[in-house]
């Protein structure tokens, strides 16, 4: 979870049940109604405060390289395919970048699944200044600062400020100008 928690367990796969107090921040910028899917849903924890926070969203995949939990199937996220069936977003905590992966396993996942559908995922604030980054910054349309939360539950605030990061390989929301008068 943290660079700054040296002692602290480390977990298999990177999983860390993603709070609902990290998603609320979230909502207020996905689009009215929208498919999605959790490529990596580990215990279902985001889906459901998306379930409660965001009712017109509707999950249509929901899978982790290892299924902990019924409803989550058994995909690793980097052999995901885009076909008719594919959401329209992708909304995720990912596993963080670990030392010494350039990125890795985050932005691998980063780079495919936005290359299928935009992509939100939950990082690390300073994802984005570290030299890695440059590999997706010119896909990478939005930055919604969250602070620390309680990753443990415990209402005690984790030692890294975190972000959620909307990629989009294809550039779908790339800012448009148009002359005055001009409709949409």
């Amino acid at each position: 979870m943290s660079k700054r928690s040296p002692g602290h367990e480390q977990r298999p796969h990177g999983f860390w049940p993603t709070p609902r107090a990290a998603v609320a921040p979230l909502v207020p910028y996905l689009p009215q109604r929208a498919t999605y899917g959790e490529p990596c849903a580990g215990d279902l924890s985001l889906v459901r405060a998306l379930d409660t926070l965001w009712p017109a969203g509707r999950c249509v995949v929901a899978s982790d390289i290892i299924s902990r939990v019924p409803g989550v199937d058994q995909v690793d996220a980097l052999t995901l395919e885009a076909d008719a069936g594919s959401p329209a977003l992708w909304i995720t905590n990912p596993p963080w970048p670990k030392g010494g992966k350039r990125g890795d396993p985050a932005l691998s996942i980063i780079r495919h699944l936005s290359s299928i559908s935009p992509t939100w995922c939950l990082l690390p604030w300073d994802f984005a200044a570290n030299d890695y980054f440059r590999h997706v910054a010119a896909s990478c349309a939005e930055i919604v600062p969250i602070g620390r939360v309680s990753w443990l539950g415990n209402g005690t605030p984790g030692k890294d400020n975190c972000a959620w990061y909307l990629f989009d390989a294809q550039n779908r929301f790339q800012t448009v100008i148009r002359p005055r008068g001009v409709a949409a």
